[in-house]
């Protein structure tokens, strides 16, 4: 996605012929494409910036190169400011991230931070704009086009000694060491051959129209799985790169680790919705953290989780490196005074106030990875709101940082704001109009299982998961699985699927092949699409390809959700009336339709809310 593409001329021409027209234009193409308006702090800024961009580049004698504003990273949510394109002498295709700043001041600054006002940290735009060309250089691939790409930062109200301490902060540091600093005087007292090579354009010509069709055509490398890549995050060799907010996120803690001190504990929240990274960052700091320096000495760190499914699937991925024994754990369990939690999934700690106390009064750092939209129990849950009362109760400093871009569900921040208006007690659901994730209703059970077979058979992980709407007894070892989930509908005449829970145990068949994994595994091992899969399963884990069967708990009546308590046969929500019900299965639904990358299908087994379901998409 992008606000705007075409030639640096043709956006000159229009920024000063109607300015306003212009960005009301890119404001709409904003909100058709993401399903949600930008903010006014944000509109505000495009105009701003914008014309000293255009009007810099058109100076530098850049006016046939190409113009990408608020060009989203492929496979993600996240946006970069302006991208240039062109042609280099060799032929290939280069792109220069553009990373605009209005700052005019700033109190302190170092190699990863900039604090602009009291209090008010944000990314050093040297290291931001090389998170950006890291990424693309790794994510995106098209040999015929030979892409490469290259980061300039222009702070077009920096005088020059602002930007010459900005540039000394990242002199000789890999990559950010490599992006330039271009201030208010370089743009207006430069010459333009001058300023094209501060602009990193110098030596780029127009490229052609295919060309540019070819580069907003090209797809997303697939990402290695987590679980599969956690050796190498380990390691500090992974191929996960963070990026904007999650940079801000990763450097707030490394700061907090640095300054870390006995008699002054810090506090840090970080809050993001499904695939915004929360899992990613805990590991990377737990390899970072035992690496830093601090004020308290020597530190380590441990992930904690309240979640069983994801404790097994990280133990797993590391059962034969003992040296990585007690790198995880449950969050009650006891941690020296110079171990920092790592507290991920923490809107699953359960609801008491002397647990989160604990973990805070016994740290010098603590951080806490949680998403409030995800709470699915009404004895778990703890807030950012709570994490800040309970800091400044026992005298520690908080800080709360937001993750925006999300790489999950096809990086398409459209289908989790249209999926957020679907599954709200207050919003109006829309229609599904998006192109860049693939959503539909099934037709009937058998239908929906079709369409996740056909991917799995391509390759593809494909799951389906449903409402805790149909008994789940516990069986004795041995016995075979049985098909607890069932559903009848009528379609000329009466049809019946079955399928069971997913398994406690793995099941293999006669020649040892896996027929069912082991619950916690279920979401990403063989044998999974075989079964259905629940919110305890399926939460905090991702798959390619997702159904999702709404049960008779969550229905849609007079254009408004209705929850029906009596149909759960979760027994940790047994007698919530169903005020208190609906919210938890509105989250529970919310995770379940946002755990696959590629595409999802929808199926209700009421028929009033599959047609409404299915008047949507």
């Amino acid at each position: 996605m992008h606000v705007y593409g075409g030639t640096v001329r043709d956006a000159g021409e229009a920024l000063r012929s109607d300015l306003d027209g212009f960005v009301t234009g890119c404001v709409d193409r904003f909100r058709r494409r993401r399903g949600e308006p930008p903010e006014d702090g944000e509109v505000a800024s495009w105009r701003k910036s914008w014309p000293v961009l255009v009007r810099a580049l058109l100076k530098a004698g850049s006016a046939d190169l190409g113009l990408l504003l608020e060009f989203e990273l492929p496979g993600t949510g996240e946006r970069v400011d302006a991208v240039v394109m062109g042609v280099r002498p060799d032929g290939g295709l280069t792109g220069v991230v553009v990373e605009l700043k209005q700052w005019d001041r700033f109190r302190r600054a170092d190699s990863t931070e900039v604090e602009i006002a009291r209090g008010v940290e944000r990314v050093h735009p040297c290291r931001q704009a090389a998170g950006y060309t890291s990424y693309l250089e790794t994510w995106l691939e098209d040999a015929t086009l030979d892409l490469r790409f290259r980061g300039v930062a222009v702070l077009h109200n920096a005088g020059t000694d602002m930007a010459a301490r900005l540039r000394a902060e990242v002199a000789g540091r890999p990559g950010s060491g490599d992006v330039p600093i271009v201030s208010a005087g370089d743009l207006t007292d430069t010459a333009p051959h001058e300023l094209a090579a501060l602009l990193r354009c110098d030596d780029l010509r127009s490229p052609a129209e295919e060309q540019l069709a070819r580069f907003l055509a090209v797809e997303h490398r697939p990402s290695p799985k987590l679980f599969a890549e956690l050796r190498a995050i380990l390691a500090q060799k992974s191929e996960f790169i963070l990026v904007g907010a999650q940079q801000a996120a990763q450097l707030r803690v490394a700061k907090a680790v640095a300054e870390a001190s006995p008699d002054r504990r810090r506090v840090i929240a970080v809050t993001g919705g499904p695939g915004t990274g929360k899992t990613v960052i805990a590991l990377r700091l737990l390899a970072d953290i035992p690496n830093l320096a601090s004020a308290a000495g020597p530190l380590s760190a441990r992930l904690l989780t309240p979640s069983g499914t994801l404790m097994d699937q990280l133990e797993r991925a590391l059962e034969e490196q003992t040296r990585t024994r007690g790198l995880f754990a449950y969050p009650d369990a006891r941690l020296g005074e110079d171990t920092v939690p790592l507290v991920d999934e923490a809107q699953r700690l359960r609801r008491d106030p002397r647990l989160v106390t604990a973990l805070i009064r016994n740290a010098p750092v603590s951080v806490f990875l949680l998403d409030e939209r995800q709470v699915i129990r009404p004895n778990e849950g703890v807030t950012v709101e709570e994490l800040r009362h309970i800091a400044d109760r026992e005298g520690a400093d908080f800080r709360h940082v937001e993750l925006t871009g999300q790489f999950r569900c096809g990086g398409s921040q459209a289908y989790l704001n249209w999926l957020g208006k679907l599954l709200s007690a207050d919003d109006v659901a829309e229609p599904w109009t998006g192109s860049d994730y693939d959503v539909g209703v099934a037709s009937d059970p058998d239908d929906l299982e079709r369409w996740i077979r056909r991917h799995g058979s391509a390759g593809h992980t494909a799951r389906i998961a449903a409402g805790f709407c149909w008994p789940w007894p516990k069986r004795a070892a041995g016995r075979p699985l049985h098909d607890d989930v069932v559903i009848t509908w009528t379609d000329g005449g009466e049809r019946t699927w079955r399928r069971p829970w997913n398994a406690s145990r793995v099941h293999r068949g006669p020649d040892g092949e896996v027929l069912a994994p082991k619950r916690t595994f279920w979401a990403t091992d063989p044998g999974g699409q075989n079964q259905v899969g629940c919110i305890y399963t399926s939460q905090g884990l991702e798959y390619d390809y997702g159904g999702v069967i709404l049960g008779p708990d969550l229905v849609r009546r007079d254009d408004r959700w209705v929850a029906d308590p009596d149909q759960s046969h979760d027994q940790a929500l047994n007698g919530l009336p169903p005020d208190r019900y609906l919210p938890l299965a509105l989250n529970t639904y919310w995770v379940l339709a946002s755990r696959a990358t590629l595409g999802c299908r929808f199926y209700s087994t009421d028929p009033e809310t599959q047609r409404f379901l299915a008047g949507l998409c």
